[in-house]
């Protein structure tokens, strides 16, 4: 069996623009939505930026460049996933949502998730080389929240400057890293509650339908039920954790071998190798 994995926001501006200038048909379809020229948008934004592109930038343009690469891809699928915002192309290529509904719901999802970063300041930073156990203790102790179960010795924590500093601490003295996230601010916490009350109001809006093939919820790490699970669960999403590798994990529980990057950059595939290091040793034995 075969995924097809879409990536989140931590995508390089340099790796956008490329995905973005082999989208064709589809980078024209999003400008007439959008109203604006998106590759001229990231090529203006990306300017001198040491943190990535804004949010309100990166979330359509990541979007986009992910269902081109869906459209071009040569393969079938037999279940899709997409990491945070990533999951907004898994559901369009599973045609659970129309492309153009999907991206209103990304750039209105940007658009409020950006200005919760500005109100509230602070980050994310990924903690490198302890388990979710042990970064679970560690956040808190410094008061910041665990944001993205992303791969067994990887786990993203959101929080304060004084939070994230804490934590980069008890990290070094527990022999492991961590590394600032180039976002613009504590994403999926409860900060970002204005934004999911401001996505709930354009999902009212879009038509949702059963996605086939099957899509693997983050808050839920299992596949949709249905139509009607879709909008409650992506506004739960936006300040939930994403469970990543345990999603991983069920797909290869059910039978899947083959995962595929699809969209701009090579991030969550091997996010997906080392979730499923163990069981492939295993089968391999």
């Amino acid at each position: 069996m075969r995924a097809g994995l879409f990536p989140g926001q931590g995508v390089r501006t340099a790796t956008v623009l490329e995905a973005l200038g082999r989208a064709g048909d589809v980078l024209g379809e999003a400008g007439d939505i959008l109203g604006y020229d998106l590759l001229r948008r990231v090529e203006v934004a990306g300017r001198g930026s040491r943190r990535g592109l804004p949010t309100a930038v990166a979330q359509p343009a990541i979007y986009v460049a992910s269902v081109a690469a869906h459209r071009q891809a040569p393969w079938d699928f037999d279940v899709l996933a997409g990491h945070s915002l990533g999951e907004y192309a898994a559901l369009t290529a599973a045609g659970a949502m129309s492309f153009a509904d999907g991206l209103r719901c990304v750039a209105a999802r940007g658009e409020a998730m950006s200005a919760c970063c500005k109100a509230a300041g602070g980050g994310m930073a990924g903690v490198i080389g302890l388990s979710l156990d042990e970064v679970e203790e560690l956040a808190a102790e410094a008061g910041v929240i665990v944001a993205n179960d992303n791969a067994p010795d990887q786990v993203a924590v959101a929080g304060d400057d004084a939070g994230l500093e804490r934590i980069a601490e008890l990290a070094r003295r527990a022999g492991a890293r961590t590394v600032l996230l180039g976002v613009e601010g504590p994403m999926h916490s409860p900060v970002m509650a204005d934004a999911a009350t401001a996505l709930a109001a354009v999902l009212d809006r879009i038509e949702l339908h059963e996605p086939r093939p099957p899509v693997v919820s983050n808050v839920t790490a299992r596949p949709y039920a249905g139509a009607a699970e879709i909008k409650d669960l992506l506004v739960a999403q936006v300040t939930a954790r994403v469970r990543w590798r345990e999603s991983i994990r069920w797909m290869w529980d059910q039978g899947v071998r083959d995962f595929v990057d699809l969209g701009p950059g090579k991030v969550v595939g091997p996010l997906a190798q080392r979730s499923i290091a163990d069981k492939v040793g295993a089968d391999a034995g």
